[in-house]
């Protein structure tokens, strides 16, 4: 059911759209074949001390594992630990230069591709209007590649928020509660420009709530 569920993930929901900015933009050439830990949570450390960052070739081949103080590891994953507090922590009187400071994450073309949508306008209004507000509780890592020439990459990464104010009845409409964490999974495609990394294009999945609890018997 899982792995059905997950197969289907690539439309992404008009809230989440509007919430984050959930537009795919720019490649980092092929995708690597799915690795089994590609959807296991943790830290960038996973299990038995093994770093979850690999050097891949190309066509996606492994080429090898790289540790986790690697330099280009080290810096791509500050690049996303930042954007996404700042996507992350938002409200409606903050989100005027929470926006700004999210475009400073990009690079100049998926900047363009998002202001040709209206993206800023429209996360803007949305939480002004709806007095929304949003923080950021932990994140996860996942396998994520660098590729061998060490100018792209692909993060691999589920962030987990919650809404904290918004008007009832706009919540109510769109399924979303307060105080309730909202996983969602993103796969940020990365490259390095000038030396530094940009976000170059995001995948995000619909927003996944917590198991209801048994009911007891």
């Amino acid at each position: 059911m899982r792995a059905r569920r997950l197969a289907t993930r690539l439309v992404l929901p008009t809230l989440a759209v509007l919430l984050f900015s959930g537009c795919d933009s720019g490649t980092t050439g092929p995708d690597p074949a799915p690795s089994p830990a590609a959807r296991q949570g943790g830290p960038p450390t996973g299990p038995e001390n093994r770093s979850l960052w690999t050097l891949i070739g190309t066509d996606g081949e492994t080429v090898g594992t790289l540790a986790d103080d690697d330099p280009d590891v080290t810096a791509i994953r500050r690049t996303v630990v930042l954007h996404s507090g700042t996507v992350d922590d938002r409200s409606s009187a903050s989100v005027t230069e929470s926006v700004k400071s999210e475009f400073a994450f990009y690079g100049a073309e998926f900047r363009k591709a998002l202001e040709a949508q209206g993206y800023g306008t429209k996360v803007t209004t949305l939480f002004r209007d709806n007095a929304l507000a949003t923080r950021q509780e932990k994140v996860a890592w996942y396998r994520s590649t660098v590729y061998r020439d060490r100018r792209t990459a692909k993060a691999e990464m589920d962030t987990v928020f919650e809404f904290t104010a918004g008007d009832p009845a706009y919540l109510k409409k769109g399924g979303l509660a307060v105080g309730t964490p909202y996983t969602e999974h993103r796969t940020v495609n990365l490259a390095k420009q000038g030396g530094t990394w940009v976000i170059t294009g995001i995948r995000r999945t619909p927003l996944e709530r917590p198991a209801p609890k048994p009911a007891a018997r």
